[in-house]
């Protein structure tokens, strides 16, 4: 039997590459994420460390139920709409006013581990600039390949009518494992668009991606959506993006040294805030700024990941948590509504696995400095994948479990 084994190995080990054999288990290998059931009812628990931190009481009234949600977005303006992305491919539209809810586009995604439809924004100007933004998934040949598109939406302001066409693909990167995708999207203040890509997957990031500027993955790009004819591509590159025309930098760069941005935002002052998904000990909120490295793999919130490892050689986090509270951040908003008085300008975020929820002060601008303060929104019975923000500062909150996706309200 050990030779038969032995030489089975070795038979695949000269037909298949051992990223092959990688990413042949986690495809095959689709973990049921379930919560542990401590929480009972609609009322939180406050465990741990939670439970002599101040407390905010909050109430989840529930909104709209999808199946395994990834992102909730509104257009800008005044809209009745709000957007859900399932991860299995379908953009759900739901009229908050009519209480009614259709699949608006289905997407032709691969499903395998963390990956799906997982991304969508609006165009700054939307719905006089009726166009949309998508990151997805797909398997293009015998690879799993991000791709972010730009799409006309035909009658945007008609809940019957409204329709995706003339998909433009912006951007292809291919993934070399099934998890770390990021997915993210986001347009900043500058108008430019910003797309959160994780290191490519697998553990302790193999292919060094993170700390490898001249690759797109493990970074926070920055891009424009206008075609540049120059260079013969769909996008454009902004001239003030900080590593355009250095050598062994990608011009699309922002930022780098990332894991896996789970869900970024930006706060009120148009600073980015990036919820970076640790790997065996800490979870961290980063303030992206323009051409710093963030430390993925040396470095996994304020601590080295790698012995031996210099922290100063990067920018730190302002705030982390570890196991002990957590085990997959899952990234917010700043709270700008009037509902939860409490909450106001704190950043709202949560973690997926805990079902916890908790808001921090961000620090001012100028000011990357360590975040120790917590307020505690209670233990959930609840998986949490994604948050979203309306138009009046209201935040959202999904349940990759049951789908259902609920308004923070005040009790």
């Amino acid at each position: 039997m050990k030779i038969q084994i032995f030489v089975l190995f070795s038979f695949l080990s000269m037909t298949f590459s051992c990223d092959d054999l990688i990413r042949g288990v986690m495809k095959n290998y689709n973990k049921k994420y379930e919560t542990d059931g401590q929480v009972l009812g609609s009322k939180p628990l406050f465990i741990g460390v939670d439970s002599s931190r101040k407390q905010v009481a909050i109430s989840l009234q529930e909104v709209v139920k999808v199946k395994e949600p990834t992102d909730i977005q509104f257009p800008p303006g005044d809209s009745p709409f709000l957007f859900a992305l399932e991860k299995t491919g379908d953009m759900i539209l739901f009229h908050r006013e009519k209480k009614t809810s259709r699949v608006l586009a289905k997407f032709p995604v691969i499903t395998d581990s963390e990956e799906g439809l997982l991304g969508l924004t609006f165009h700054p100007k939307f719905p006089k600039q009726p166009k949309l933004y998508t990151n997805y998934v797909k398997s293009i040949g015998s690879k799993d390949v991000t791709i972010v598109s730009e799409w006309v939406v035909e009658n945007p302001t008609d809940f019957d009518s409204m329709k995706l066409t003339n998909e433009r693909v912006l951007l292809q990167v291919e993934q070399p494992y099934p998890n770390h995708n990021g997915g993210q999207l986001a347009f900043g203040p500058d108008g430019h668009l910003y797309i959160g890509l994780g290191d490519g997957g697998w553990r302790a990031d193999p292919k060094n991606n993170g700390q490898n500027p001249n690759t797109l993955l493990g970074s926070i790009l920055r891009i424009s959506p206008i075609p540049d004819p120059n260079l013969k591509k769909t996008y454009s590159v902004p001239s003030d993006n900080p590593f355009v025309g250095k050598a062994g930098f990608a011009p699309e760069t922002f930022a780098y040294g990332i894991r896996n941005p789970w869900r970024m935002s930006f706060s009120p002052d148009g600073r980015l805030l990036v919820a970076d998904v640790g790997q065996d000990a800490y979870e961290e909120v980063d303030i992206i700024l323009s051409g710093k490295n963030y430390g993925w793999n040396q470095t996994e919130g304020f601590h080295c990941f790698t012995d031996g490892c210099n922290t100063a050689l990067y920018e730190p986090p302002f705030y982390e948590y570890g196991r002990d509270e957590g085990q997959s951040i899952t990234g917010g908003y700043v709270y700008t509504g009037s509902a939860i008085p409490d909450l106001k300008g704190m950043y709202v975020f949560g973690d997926f696995i805990q079902g916890k929820i908790w808001a921090i002060p961000v620090p001012k601008p100028g000011e990357n400095t360590k975040v120790t303060e917590t307020i505690a929104l209670g233990k959930w019975n609840l998986l949490i994948p994604t948050f979203g923000r309306d138009n009046d500062g209201e935040i959202f909150v999904a349940d990759y479990q049951s789908g259902t996706i609920y308004k923070m309200v005040k009790p």
